[in-house]
């Protein structure tokens, strides 16, 4: 506790922007202030037999108050705590809760009192009690003393009702209450102490001031000699802060760089940055800020205001940027720049020289800015077998930053693997965007991709991805199918009705292509001489070496031999030919009934209906289509072994006069599969 008033000044005995900073202290801030006070209240009751309550354990119910041109106003609320009320009514009345919190204390002691008596509540701040006359029954109360104190000092600072100890000019100042003790001219240099000259109208003398907090003489007055000493010992200066070493300073929770004469405010997006650069801030007042010139948010791009370098705030350091262009390309220009006087823009100091290379907090992902594009990597392997150097610096870029370019799918070392954290499920990512779900390492095998697997990639680094068609053994690259088979690539017209997999390029240029000529898929297994081919979404035994040449057509039949055990396992369907019954080539689309090397045109399909025959036809190949003679159009008269016979709806009757309709004349391979009557 003091012993002298050194500091004391009789004129300005606490600044205008200290005495209205409501923003000092939040409502907890105040109750844990008023905690560390009273660590044990005594309680019980008092000489009137009310209870005994502590301030930091006080309550009570408040009432409204309308706002006017000194204090908003306040909603009336029940069982509110001291250090809501004082709270609520600093922002009010743009009174800062430290002045309350000293008022309380040099008035009634209620701060520190361990054993306070009710009536203290009841005129806590002496408001509407003068020295010479009883209190006014209107502010008796602990919150009408808070609110109508407050209120009060901003009529009082106003200076229209109350102005014999209005700033700027010389008063004579009593030193007691008794005019003998004398008094003294007093320069009041604000606001601030006008008001409190008004509220306590006495000056300490040279005895209150030497006593420090003890006693003077019998001419002493102690209110404003008080409310210095408790200010100051237990919040600092009266005066407010000077700037403090570092460029950093805050207003309640507004944070501002304060440098070459400017005040920039920080914002969420980018203090993290700054506070790794500069430390936290120094408390300051709002008429500190609005002093300076006020350039707006703060940025990461920094300006040297002497030697006009330009630099990135990130990881605690300055990054130069060699060139204007890079400025632009992470998303500002040359002349839209935080500038810092030269002592505080190198008082982080110099880091390594920017790179087109970022990263973002909380995310293990590199990022490359391409153009509108922020590109990320999955891995530093990713990035690296993308032609990326790991050894150039890689910023941190902010969400906001980011937020200006356009979202790109995480690439990932091309033909690798992954899984997904909280997931067993393997996939193949391709830098296009797409998740290949792996059923099985056996696809792999078959397209020559290693079996390497990333594992645990975060889900945030696959939300750009579509999960689409699963891994198979036919895939597609640059719009051409092939069937992969012990890691080669054979091409072929059809899928075969088989699921494709779209591969990006870089995929793709790792895979090996046996042959990359379209054919059809014909396979077989080792030792094995029967012909599969893929259609329907299954392999079907091909019949015949007719149905070979007819499905082929002509030129040499490609067969890719599979394991036999790889054979076995693949889905199997119903036999295939396509020397007997329908047939559709897809240059021509119309189908035909093919018989002994000739087509026979089917006009309706309710032709195949009268005919008892399936409404199914085998795709052949062009080639095969135009090898083949056209042989006139199916009827319902139909002659098998010398028999004719008539269809219709599915029955076949002999007859010996055709009554006028075409004969079509079939073979007898043709003739088994329809159903005849017997003789």
């Amino acid at each position: 506790m003091k012993t002298t008033l050194a500091g004391f000044n009789a004129g300005n005995i606490i600044s205008d922007a200290v005495f209205t900073n409501k923003s000092t202290m939040t409502e907890a801030q105040i109750q844990s202030f008023f905690n560390g006070k009273v660590a044990r209240c005594l309680g019980g009751r008092d000489e009137n037999n009310e209870p005994i309550v502590c301030l930091k354990d006080f309550r009570m119910n408040t009432v409204s108050r309308p706002g006017d041109a000194y204090c908003s106003g306040y909603s009336g609320a029940a069982n509110e705590s001291a250090a809501r009320i004082i709270y609520r009514v600093a922002q009010a009345c743009n009174i800062n809760p430290q002045v309350l919190i000293v008022m309380l204390q040099k008035e009634q002691g209620l701060i520190t009192h361990t054993w306070p008596s009710a009536w203290r509540y009841r005129i806590a701040l002496g408001q509407g009690c003068p020295d010479t006359a009883p209190c006014d029954p209107n502010y008796i109360g602990f919150f009408h003393q808070i609110y109508g104190a407050a209120r009060q000092m901003q009529i009082y600072m106003e200076g229209r009702w109350f102005q014999w100890y209005a700033p700027g000019r010389t008063w004579n100042i009593l030193y007691n209450p008794k005019a003998s003790c004398g008094s003294s001219p007093v320069a009041v240099a604000n606001k601030a102490t006008s008001a409190l000259y008004y509220y306590t109208p006495y000056q300490p003398n040279a005895a209150a001031l030497r006593a420090g907090y003890g006693t003077g003489d019998g001419c002493s007055a102690y209110g404003n000699r008080n409310f210095y000493n408790y200010f100051t010992d237990w919040f600092g200066s009266t005066q407010g802060i000077k700037r403090p070493d570092g460029p950093i300073v805050n207003v309640g929770k507004d944070i501002y760089a304060i440098t070459n004469g400017t005040a920039y405010h920080i914002t969420a997006d980018v203090w993290g940055q700054y506070k790794a650069a500069f430390g936290d801030p120094a408390p300051t007042t709002n008429d500190h800020i609005g002093s300076l010139r006020q350039g707006g948010a703060a940025t990461l791009f920094l300006q040297d205001a002497s030697t006009l370098t330009v630099s990135y705030l990130s990881d605690g350091k300055t990054h130069r940027f060699p060139t204007c262009d890079l400025v632009a390309s992470w998303g500002s220009n040359c002349n839209a720049l935080t500038k810092f006087d030269s002592d505080d823009f190198r008082r982080p100091g110099a880091g390594p020289e920017m790179t087109v290379r970022a990263k973002m907090a909380g995310d293990a992902r590199v990022f490359v800015i391409e153009g509108k594009d922020l590109v990320p990597y999955g891995t530093a392997a990713a990035a690296t077998a993308w032609g990326q150097n790991p050894s150039l610096y890689a910023a941190t870029m902010t969400p906001g930053g980011a937020s200006k370019y356009r979202a790109i799918p995480t690439r990932f070392v091309p033909g690798e693997f992954i899984t997904i954290a909280g997931s067993t499920r393997v996939y193949l990512p391709t830098s296009d965007g797409e998740l290949h779900y792996v059923s099985s390492f056996d696809f792999a095998t078959h397209l020559g991709l290693p079996v390497k697997v990333t594992k645990n990639v975060a889900a945030t680094a696959v939300a750009q991805h579509r999960t689409t068609t699963d891994l198979s053994r036919f895939v597609s690259c640059d719009g051409r199918v092939y069937f992969a088979a012990g890691g080669t690539l054979w091409r072929v017209a059809s899928s075969g009705g088989f699921g494709v997999a779209a591969v990006d390029a870089r995929t793709c240029a790792l895979l090996r292509i046996g042959n990359d000529t379209a054919s059809p898929l014909f396979v077989n297994g080792a030792g094995d001489s029967a012909i599969h081919m893929a259609t329907g979404g299954v392999f079907r035994h091909v019949a015949n070496p007719a149905t070979l040449t007819a499905l082929n057509g002509p030129g040499a039949v490609r067969v890719v031999t599979l394991a036999a055990a790889d054979m076995a396992a693949q889905p199997k369907g119903a036999m295939l030919r396509a020397d007997i019954g329908f047939v559709v080539t897809p240059g021509d689309g119309r189908v035909y009934l093919a018989d002994a090397g000739r087509l026979i045109y089917l006009n309706s399909w309710l032709r195949a209906d009268d005919l008892g025959l399936p409404r199914q036809a085998v795709a052949i190949s062009d080639a095969a289509g135009a090898a083949m003679p056209k042989a006139g159009t199916v009827t319902t008269v139909v002659r098998c072994n010398g028999v004719l016979h008539s269809a219709a709806a599915g029955k076949l009757t002999i007859i010996t006069d055709p009554r006028g309709v075409a004969i079509t004349e079939l073979s007898p391979a043709n003739c088994a599969t329809l159903k005849l009557p017997t003789r």
